[in-house]
């Protein structure tokens, strides 16, 4: 299966990484973004056994990792990383509409 990251979820990363570095330093920061590339391979290897939540979008399934929580789907063979979002965010005001 394929790994995809929308435009929305690489700036989601970019936004993580800034903030993380700027307040926690570069060992956090390097730390904080393997465990999410780890994270990323994980769903990769068995996205089904992620909770689903089709009340966000068609076929959204979301995976936690530390403060954030993954909102992906799978398309065929591919699996697309919609967004990487704060865990206190409200979800549905920062999805595109379907």
């Amino acid at each position: 299966m394929t790994l995809d990251l929308t435009k929305a979820a690489v700036e989601d990363l970019r936004s993580i990484r800034n903030y993380t570095f700027e307040t926690w330093g570069e060992h956090q920061e390097a730390a904080y973004l393997k465990a999410m590339w780890a994270r990323f391979r994980e769903i990769q290897g068995n996205p089904a056994r992620f909770r689903r939540r089709d009340d966000l979008f068609p076929g959204c399934r979301i995976a936690a990792e530390g403060r954030h929580v993954i909102l992906f789907r799978e398309n065929g063979e591919v699996l697309e990383i919609v967004r990487i979002l704060h865990s206190a965010m409200d979800f549905k005001r920062h999805l595109p509409p379907s």
